[in-house]
């Protein structure tokens, strides 16, 4: 994996993810979202042939009677992931841009959460009004291994298999996940990874699925939004978890050197931003603005953007072009109205987006109230208390 893709060891094992016979042929690149070279690839598989995938899971979901098999099973995916810890971590910078540094703090974070799970004491799992249930799952390519592990301890907890969905933009940590999961057994229908370049095809064809009884999502708003409108017309639970993003004030009588390094921290360097709430802006005393924004940038200046395996790289590439395009939208719309972005030297590739401290920004522009895909950070400044609205006070000690 020296030279920055995955290895051949790991390639064959991704080759085949539901085993010999799964006759999967067609297959879809993923990308490097720091040169754009081909890191992997991934079954595309077709949702008019997930039927036997949902038929496998059910199986292994009907053996359930307590947790006990769940949690035997699920310690010892643990053990085959703390083995693998990096070259998992490997694959998520790979995939998704994420420095390395950070990448092996979401694996540890997973093995964290499988951790808590497995000395709990057993449970009796109670069926309602099917013999097995199956949980479908959609993930976004936030925090791959961590999203997957989440979601898998979700679902065996309550005695449904899960079925997931990985992002095309990263599904290559997904699909070793799973591989470590198989043992060769009944159990292993429990965790089924099924990438697909037909997100809508997959979505109709587990809600057609008698046996679905839950769907899950981890993304943005806006297709969160549209999940929860197809599982509603379907008669389906549906759990949506999206980021979400909140205003930070800055306490006026703070350290300024202190707290700054504080907002760096919480607002560039979330190593779990899918699990972790967001910072949308920062509110900023007009008697103090000029300093503190000073003090920002003069920080924003030192970080690295680079080559995510880099381990010296502070800030990864965006996942891909469509978010660069996004993020440039929506600094040049606020800069129209009137925000003033911090001036450091441009980034060689439209993907390797250097951090902006974006000044004079207002409550309403669209960089403080809608989704970033990028180390964008908008700041409000304020006269009166009364202008703060819902913003969380931050001072030196708030965030370490």
């Amino acid at each position: 994996m020296l030279d920055g893709r995955l290895d051949e060891a790991t390639q064959r094992l991704l080759a085949h993810p539901f085993g010999a016979r799964a006759g999967v042929t067609r297959r879809f690149d993923i990308n490097s979202p720091f040169d754009g070279s081909v890191v992997g690839t991934a079954p595309d598989t077709d949702c008019r042939t997930v039927a036997a995938r949902f038929e496998r899971a059910v199986i292994a979901a009907g053996t359930l009677h307590t947790t006990r098999v769940v949690q035997e099973r699920l310690c010892t995916w643990a053990k085959k992931i703390a083995v693998q810890r990096e070259k998992l971590a490997r694959t998520i910078s790979l995939e998704t841009g994420k420095p390395i540094r950070f990448a092996r703090i979401e694996v540890l974070t997973a093995l964290a959460t499988l951790d808590l799970y497995c000395p709990a004491p057993v449970a009796a799992l109670a069926r309602e009004w099917t013999a097995a249930e199956v949980t479908f799952g959609i993930l976004n390519w936030c925090d791959p291994v961590l999203s997957l592990v989440t979601e898998t301890v979700a679902a065996l907890g309550n005695g449904r298999a899960l079925l997931v969905k990985p992002s095309t933009r990263a599904p290559l940590s997904s699909l070793s996940l799973a591989a470590l999961w198989n043992e060769g057994d009944d159990l292993d229908g429990l965790l089924c990874v099924v990438p697909s370049t037909d997100a809508i095809g997959m979505l109709r064809a587990a809600l057609m699925y008698s046996h679905v009884s839950e769907v899950r999502f981890r993304g943005s708003r806006e297709v969160g939004s549209y999940i929860l409108r197809a599982c509603g017309e379907a008669l389906v639970p549906v759990t949506v978890t999206t980021v979400t993003r909140s205003p930070l004030a800055v306490d006026e009588h703070s350290d300024i050197e202190s707290v700054c390094d504080s907002i760096i921290q919480r607002a560039f360097f979330p190593p779990l931003r899918a699990e972790a709430e967001r910072v949308s802006c920062i509110y900023v005393r007009d008697s103090i603005a000029d300093s503190v924004v000073s003090a920002l940038i003069s920080r924003v200046s030192q970080l690295r953007v680079g080559d995510p395996l880099d381990e010296r790289t502070d800030v990864g590439p965006l996942i891909d072009d469509v978010a660069a395009t996004l993020l440039d939208e929506q600094v040049e719309e606020a800069v129209a109205a009137g925000a003033a972005p911090s001036v450091i030297e441009p980034a060689a590739e439209p993907r390797h987006f250097r951090p902006v401290i974006l000044d004079y920004a207002q409550p309403a522009m669209r960089v403080c109230q809608g989704e970033l895909e990028g180390p964008l950070l908008p700041v409000v400044r304020y006269r009166h208390p009364d202008e703060l609205q819902d913003a969380q006070m931050l001072n030196a000690d708030s965030v370490a």
